[in-house]
């Protein structure tokens, strides 16, 4: 619980009284980090032919709502039901618009699902074509910031970095031929979590171990997800530990993941479309571990031919070739992989928020 802060009817007003140089009110840390990446990638691109963009990068404050707005009783005057940081910033938004600084102010939240046809008696489909823009508000293009991301020639770059070099070309092969079915999975993962209202409890369940992988495929080791989940517990006030899950909701998640990865497969739906609909959480973790799962396919193929040195044990070579991935952490990772994001973006080769660097007067 955030006790430090604005209350919500105090940022709104002030911002929206005072506010005299450009401001762009984000969600939460991660959002307010990927767009600052995103403008200082800009700024390098433009400062030695247009000194004005620079200065209009340069004037750009951005507010994450997770951080400067207070949880307390009074966001119940302004948001019924919810109080997510989306909700926070839809309701500022709304409080803002006859306000006169508006015209300084933009705003990004997570789309979500919203706007997605999910369902297992239609076919699935997006039903926005680009982003969704209501004066100074834009919902992201995908589930969350995170799918800009979900772009094979945008991971290329960041997964050599991070990777064995020795490996890497067989390992990057397997990887980007298997990428549509990378997210097909994540995406049959994401819509079963969210069935069985599971996301925040099993967003990090899936690794490596769990990802059957070869030259044409990309599946769960049903099995070992089920054990897996199984040994999933929490201690009590009493130091005893406690399943997480019971049986029932277990098989209910598998039956759910197999049945919406069956549906995905037969529709054989678009890869641009999945590669918005899938959670932004579940999407990135699932891509890094079918990476690594990529990564040890290749060891355990290089040993059976004999072109690694037999007296090392598999899962030691496997470790020592994923070594700078598990040293580095998810944060780190994923910051890599947004500044490759924004270095193609400045060159228009891939897709971004548009809309926000228009309204933010940068582009």
């Amino acid at each position: 619980m955030n006790e430090w802060g604005f209350k919500i009817d105090e940022y709104q007003r002030a911002i929206g009284t005072f506010s005299n140089r450009k401001r762009l009110i984000v969600e939460g840390k991660s959002d307010k980090y990927l767009f600052k990446i995103l403008l200082d990638e800009f700024s390098l691109a433009t400062h030695q032919f247009q000194k004005e963009r620079k200065n209009s990068i340069d004037k750009v404050d951005i507010d994450d709502v997770e951080t400067l707005i207070k949880s307390d009783d009074s966001l119940k005057l302004f948001i019924v039901d919810a109080a997510g940081n989306r909700q926070k910033i839809e309701r500022i938004h709304k409080n803002v618009k006859n306000l006169p600084k508006y015209t300084n102010l933009v705003f990004f939240v997570d789309r979500e699902f919203d706007n997605f046809t999910i369902s297992f008696e239609e076919e699935i489909k997006d039903e926005m074509s680009s982003h969704k823009v209501d004066g100074a508000l834009i919902w992201s293009r995908g589930h969350s910031i995170e799918n800009y991301l979900f772009d094979s020639t945008i991971l290329h770059q960041p997964l050599r970095i991070l990777s064995d070099g020795k490996l890497f070309d067989d390992a990057i092969k397997i990887f980007e031929d298997n990428f549509y079915l990378t997210i097909r999975l994540a995406s049959a993962v994401s819509i079963a979590f969210k069935e069985c209202e599971k996301i925040q409890a099993l967003e990090k369940i899936i690794d490596w171990e769990l990802i059957d992988i070869d030259t044409s495929n990309v599946n769960l080791r049903i099995v070992d997800w089920r054990e897996k989940m199984y040994k999933r517990g929490e201690q009590d006030q009493r130091g005893r530990t406690i399943r997480k899950f019971s049986n029932e909701e277990i098989e209910q998640i598998i039956n759910s993941y197999q049945m919406w990865y069956q549906k995905i497969e037969n529709d054989n739906v678009d890869e641009s479309i999945l590669r918005w609909i899938c959670h932004g959480h579940i999407g990135f973790q699932v891509i890094l571990e079918v990476y690594c799962s990529c990564v040890h396919y290749c060891v355990l193929n290089r040993e059976i031919n004999n072109e690694l040195n037999k007296t090392k044990d598999i899962n030691k070579v496997y470790r020592e070739a994923n070594h700078k991935i598990h040293k580095s952490g998810k944060d780190d990772i994923w910051e890599q992989f947004a500044n490759w994001w924004a270095h193609k973006a400045v060159r228009n080769e891939c897709l971004y928020p548009l809309e926000v660097l228009e309204k933010l007067g940068i582009i």
